[in-house]
């Protein structure tokens, strides 16, 4: 910049600088769509482009990064909800009048959640009697039996089998 000094110590521009040189940003590449956006002139940090869903993404992921790491933050949004809740005390109990796919969906999950647990409670359980001196072959069947090791009792429903022998023939 080339500045003349006047009467009394009055400086005047001669030459104005090339903002837009300075302004421009290079391209940079969206961390969640992967498209190429120009970053902000104010926000020069900037590494998500500006459609919705990936500031929607942006600000879930801050969210839970700060909620993770900054127990003042972690306590203010808690109370938040507590507020928000006592102010709609109803809300869960109207969901599920208006949703009753809802709230069967949720009841059969909720019935695989306590079944999954009750198999895991039976893992490496040794109690009750020893099956192997049973004259009969106990054959356990069902999804979650993987989970069961070295398991010599387990609450489920049993079918047992009993071989039939073949009649003797006798000769005579």
């Amino acid at each position: 910049m080339n500045f003349n000094s006047g009467r009394q110590g009055l400086r005047i521009r001669t030459s104005i600088p090339n903002r837009e040189s300075k302004m421009a940003a290079e391209p940079r590449r969206c961390r969640y769509c992967a498209e190429n956006f120009v970053p902000s002139i104010f926000h020069h940090a900037q590494n998500v482009c500006s459609s919705p869903e990936c500031q929607k993404r942006r600000k879930r992921d801050d969210h839970r990064a700060r909620y993770c790491s900054d127990s003042e933050y972690r306590l203010i949004c808690r109370e938040s909800d507590r507020k928000w809740r006592d102010c709609h005390s109803n809300y869960q109990r109207n969901y599920r009048q208006q949703h009753p796919a809802y709230v069967e969906q949720n009841r059969r999950a909720q019935h695989r959640r306590d079944r999954k647990r009750k198999v895991k409670d039976l893992v490496k359980n040794n109690l009750a009697f020893d099956v192997k001196s049973a004259s009969a072959d106990v054959w356990l069947v069902g999804p979650q039996l993987g989970d069961l090791v070295k398991n010599n009792l387990a609450i489920s429903e049993i079918m047992i089998f009993q071989t039939v022998a073949a009649p003797e023939v006798r000769s005579g």
